[in-house]
């Protein structure tokens, strides 16, 4: 890839994020953008179609960050170790806090758990094609996933994190002996 392109983009998308932590998304104005980013509107034009698409770009790029930050995602084992999946998942959160925090906000948090949701099933159909017909697996993913953003969303500033994490471990963990 050529610098300079990296560059913009690099540019785009700091001062995407500035304005976006300040405010919603409806409210950013290409011009203030392209302010920030020392850029001319063609520039931006050229990079994305507008700025919901520079959003999207922004999500997918944290959202498959995230995924391929947490192991055996693409082998059958991690939903069989639900407790080390959402231990994973937790930490992936916290480390990418900030632009989860940023770009998720408000009405856009249930996307963000969805999406990460959807990505793991994705995987593990294709580690596993016996599991997109196991409702009790798809179910644990689920819980899995939405319990432990709903965890790092409402408790993660009011918990200590080594403890919150132990939690969600143990959570899953009984959750997936459960005999159904």
């Amino acid at each position: 890839m050529d610098i300079r392109i990296a560059r913009t983009d690099r540019a785009i998308e700091q001062a995407f994020m500035e304005l976006r932590e300040k405010n919603p998304l409806e409210k950013i104005k290409i011009k203030d953008l392209c302010a920030m980013a020392c850029i001319n509107k063609s520039t931006f034009y050229a990079h994305y179609e507008d700025i919901y698409a520079l959003a999207n770009a922004l999500e997918n790029k944290l959202i498959e960050s995230i995924l391929a930050s947490v192991p055996h995602t693409n082998d059958s084992v991690a939903l069989h170790q639900a407790e080390t999946l959402t231990r994973e998942l937790f930490h992936a959160f916290m480390q990418n806090q900030r632009a989860v925090n940023i770009l998720f906000s408000g009405s856009r948090q249930g996307i963000f758990a969805n999406s990460i949701e959807k990505g793991l099933r994705q995987r593990f159909e294709e580690a596993d094609p016996t599991f997109a017909a196991d409702l009790n697996r798809g179910i644990l993913l689920s819980f899995c996933v939405q319990g432990c953003f709903y965890a790092f969303a409402n408790n993660s500033s009011r918990m200590d994190e080594g403890k919150l994490v132990e939690l969600l471990g143990a959570i899953a963990k009984a959750a997936q002996s459960i005999e159904f």
